[in-house]
Parts: structure tokens; C-alpha cells; sequence
């Protein structure tokens, strides 16, 4: 029980100066208490109202992106394929319906277009990495190939091959490393 309502309902009044001190360090404190419990009301109620601001602008981009999604182009689906006959690689580009391939040659002649763009030699990795970097660096400038806009999706000018792909990205400066081969 709280020492000062106990004091105010039993009516004391005969209190001595040590006892006064304290009941007015309880009082001060208690007052204090008071102060920080309102505050704390305070602050939960702000919260409360945030959170409720937060789920209504979280609802709001919620069917935003949904509606956004719907004009969002498409991506271009990149794949390099094998021909076993020959033993060379082709790159087939996918946007939307249209489809478009061209040669990147045999293993080796591979691995020396792209070793300009490589610190570490190229002839030590296995095709699956050489294959993976292939898709990157095509993913990376496959943009300046395609015409979303035409009949015709993908350009004429400049010609997709893997020659020009290599020039846009050089001129695209993505690559970490560049040296004369």
C-alpha cells in the first residue's frame, strides 16, 4: 500500500521532520510517476496512430505495384545453347514472343572474346562459368538490341551478334576489368 494514502486516510497529523522529508521526496516522486505514465499514454497513442498510418500507405503501394506490374515491360529471357554436331554455343534471346539466336562459336574462341573483361584467365574455368558470364554480359546491353515500340522487336541496326554485343558492353563501361587480348 502506498504510504501517503495510507497517511490521508488515517488522518495523521502529528509527523515528525524525518518522516515530513520523506513523504515529500514520495510526493515529488509520485508526481513524477504521474508525469511519465501520461507520457507513456501519450506515446502509445501516437504509436497506435502511426501503425494505423503504416498499414494504410502499405495497402496503398500494395495495389499500386499491382496496377504498375501490369505495364511493367517484360524481361528478356536469355539462354546459350549447345550444338552438339558441331560443338559450338548459340545464344537464344526471348522478349515478349518475339525470338532471336546467334552464334558465340566453339568453347575456346569464347573464352578469348570475353577475356578482356577478365583479370583471371579464362582457359582455367568451366563452361558453365564461362556460359553464366556470357548471360550477364548479355543481359547487361540486350537493351540496345530491342525495340519494344516495332513490329519488329529486335533492331536491324545495329545487328544482333555477339561482336556487337561485346562492343556495346565495353562502350557500356559494367565491366570491372579491360585489357587488350
Amino acid at each position: 500500500m502506498n504510504i501517503i494514502k495510507w497517511i490521508e486516510q488515517n488522518n495523521f497529523k502529528d509527523i515528525d521532520d524525518e518522516l515530513s522529508i520523506h513523504i515529500e521526496k514520495l510526493e515529488s516522486l509520485k508526481s513524477e510517476k504521474d508525469k511519465l505514465t501520461n507520457k507513456i499514454t501519450s506515446y502509445k497513442s501516437t504509436i497506435s496512430s502511426l501503425k494505423e498510418s503504416l498499414n494504410s500507405v502499405n495497402t496503398k503501394i500494395a495495389k499500386t505495384n499491382k496496377v504498375a506490374l501490369k505495364y511493367l515491360k517484360a524481361t528478356p529471357i536469355i539462354s546459350i545453347g549447345f550444338d552438339a554436331r558441331s560443338s559450338t554455343y548459340i545464344c537464344v534471346v526471348k522478349y515478349k514472343k518475339a525470338t532471336k539466336s546467334f552464334y558465340l562459336g566453339n568453347e575456346s574462341k569464347l573464352k578469348n572474346q570475353i577475356q578482356q573483361f577478365y583479370l583471371d584467365d579464362l582457359n582455367s574455368k568451366n563452361i558453365e562459368y564461362i556460359k553464366g558470364q556470357v548471360k550477364m554480359i548479355v543481359s547487361n546491353v540486350i537493351s540496345n538490341f530491342i525495340n519494344p515500340r516495332s513490329k519488329y522487336i529486335f533492331t536491324d541496326k545495329p545487328k544482333l551478334n555477339f561482336s556487337n554485343i561485346l562492343d556495346k558492353y565495353y562502350e557500356s563501361n559494367l565491366w570491372d576489368h579491360w585489357r587488350s587480348v
